[in-house]
């Protein structure tokens, strides 16, 4: 195991055998499973879904995946029931198998939809681009455009967002550009809030994603007194611990949920 991987295998360890709770939330893409040419590729092998699934199903431990993606797609690649969830980078949210929407993602469909359309449009000049639709948001991926392309549909997408520039969050994630409504709502509410759901008892939180959409559940973590953990070669400048790819973090999880079974037995 990689040393910095047994140092945050201590820490939770230690804080489980102290009696706080675990809450271990998780990017999707690019932290539990690799970055792919496509989003739908980005399947879940069943190995690590069992480690999610271990880990959920140990006392005082809460698991929960938090996305970019829409909350019915990123519930369908995961698979697990008993998780806490949140799609579109926050907005959409499935807590103890009830949804929760802020009134204002609902409302900016009204301006998101005629955007994503345009912008649709103008795509036939960059062959291997596309546009990933959301139920409140959309992501404009060039994974597959030529490099050389990429500059020209960036200013050309920029210049279609900009006159509505105070009404929309514009994130530059791993080749792709990701637009949201500007409302107070993004993946650090939605960890708050998942943590919250445990109520008053001490909870160690943890948070890991590769992009600069977790850049505020980071920070989250950060502030709650957690592990910020970064994955990848380049994540947040808000991360404080790093491994360096999914299949490390998949490798600590395992390690976390044997350890845990072993505390438990015992107790």
């Amino acid at each position: 195991m990689l040393p910095a991987s047994q140092d945050l295998l201590d820490t939770l360890t230690a804080a489980h055998r102290r009696g706080q709770r675990l809450v271990l939330v998780f990017d999707y893409d690019g932290t539990l499973t690799p970055l792919v040419a496509h989003p739908r590729l980005a399947v879940l092998d069943p190995a690590p879904r069992a480690v999610l699934a271990r880990l959920a199903a140990t006392p005082r431990v809460t698991v929960g995946v938090v996305s970019g993606r829409g909350l019915d797609d990123l519930i369908g690649m995961v698979g697990l029931a008993g998780l806490s969830y949140g799609g579109s980078t926050g907005l959409e949210l499935e807590l103890a198998g009830k949804r929760r929407i802020p009134a204002g993602a609902l409302a900016s469909r009204a301006r998101l939809d005629p955007l994503s359309a345009a912008i649709e449009t103008r795509l036939a000049a960059y062959p291997g681009a596309w546009v990933e639709k959301k139920p409140f948001g959309f992501t404009v991926h060039y994974r597959q455009l030529a490099s050389n392309r990429i500059e020209a549909l960036c200013a050309e997408t920029t210049a279609l967002l900009a006159p509505h520039a105070t009404a929309l969050h514009v994130l530059n994630g791993p080749l792709a550009i990701e637009i949201l409504p500007a409302i107070a709502h993004d993946k650090g509410t939605a960890l708050r809030t998942i943590v919250a759901q445990g109520g008053a008892e001490p909870a160690l939180a943890l948070y890991a994603g590769d992009a600069v959409n977790d850049a505020p559940a980071l920070a989250a973590a950060r502030a709650l007194g957690g592990i910020a953990l970064g994955i990848g070669p380049e994540p947040p400048a808000e991360a404080v611990e790093y491994l360096p790819d999914p299949a490390a973090l998949m490798a600590l999880l395992a390690a976390l949920a044997e350890t845990l079974a072993e505390t438990v037995a015992v107790s």
